[in-house]
């Protein structure tokens, strides 16, 4: 185990390491020069001049990346062109409502899309598996921002049960204020989650060990829920990780629709204005997530199936 454990850390290190690499070369082809763009048109030489030396954009390509990556793993993403903040402040900022509302989405695909996906695959070709078809592929089928809206209409404006945008104030005023947009997210999800756990279940629930199990006297409970359902848990551990690691880079749609001040509307705000450091600094801890979910995926499906580490 510790071996594979190693073997993943190393891949997760080189991973990275290209995402930076990636990075620095596409800072490197931008026409644009990132001094006047930090400092503006009325910036003096001896001020353009402290800050190419401070980037080291006054050395060669190498020393320029060199200093780059020093930068990045000690946490210095730069300033943002339009707020002069750094931008390892800004994403810190808003890393925890994306953070919210990407665990609270994941949630809600879990405990509506596994039981749906459960009920579908014990009651095959009847009334729940067609209805929880349907389900499936209108939710699979409906842009975000169709969605979003249609909740901000009906639940918003019609019925006032929840608010429509912001991001409130303490737990309960915070929570209600993340119904909305967290059920917008999870609207594919859930219909996606079903549909792979239908899937893993029906051709589960055909195997020798099942039958065995329930030849030996087992109940249908303790046979979907001990033995069926734990081994179809590897595809979804996998979509969970993937749906982590997306979610923490913004989700840029729900969050400007619901107006929630998270990384995914910090980033198009970035976009409109050309902030180029923002967008990078956005970018890479994108990925780094992804990255760091993947190898929890990697550990987790190695505990739930030993057969993973031995290969």
């Amino acid at each position: 185990m510790i071996r594979f454990v190693l073997r993943r850390l190393v891949w997760s290190a080189l991973v990275v390491w290209f995402v930076v690499s990636a990075t620095f070369a596409m800072l490197t082809i931008i026409p644009a020069d990132p001094v006047r763009a930090l400092l503006g048109p009325h910036a003096t030489p001896k001020t353009i001049e402290r800050v190419r030396e401070r980037y080291c954009l006054d050395e060669d390509l190498i020393g320029q990346y060199g200093c780059f990556v020093g930068r990045i793993a000690t946490g210095d993403l730069g300033e943002s062109f339009r707020s002069k903040r750094p931008v390892a402040a800004i994403i810190a900022d808003r890393v925890w409502p994306t953070t919210q509302l990407a665990l609270a989405a994941i949630f809600l695909q879990l405990v509506i899309g596994v039981p749906l996906g459960i009920l579908a695959a014990i009651r095959r070709n009847r009334a729940p598996d067609y209805l929880a078809n349907v389900g499936a592929l209108i939710g699979q089928s409906a842009p975000t921002f169709f969605i979003g809206t249609l909740l901000v209409y009906l639940f918003g404006f019609r019925f006032g049960w929840f608010p429509v945008s912001g991001y409130g104030t303490g737990f309960w005023d915070r929570l209600h204020h993340l119904v909305l947009p967290a059920t917008t997210l999870a609207a594919v999800g859930v219909a996606y989650y079903s549909r792979v756990v239908r899937s893993e279940m029906i051709e589960i629930l055909g195997e020798d060990y099942v039958r065995t199990a329930r030849a030996k006297g087992l109940g249908e409970r303790a046979v979907v829920g001990r033995h069926a359902l734990r081994n179809a848990l590897g595809p979804l551990v996998t979509l969970v990780g993937l749906d982590l690691g997306v979610l923490m880079g913004g989700a840029v749609v729900t969050e400007s629709i619901f107006a929630w001040p998270g990384l995914g509307r910090e980033v198009l705000q970035a976009i409109f204005e050309v902030d180029i450091p923002l967008i990078i600094g956005v970018v890479m801890f994108t990925a780094i997530a992804i990255v760091l979910a993947n190898l929890v995926v990697d550990l987790v499906q190695a505990w739930l199936d030993p057969r993973i580490r031995i290969s």
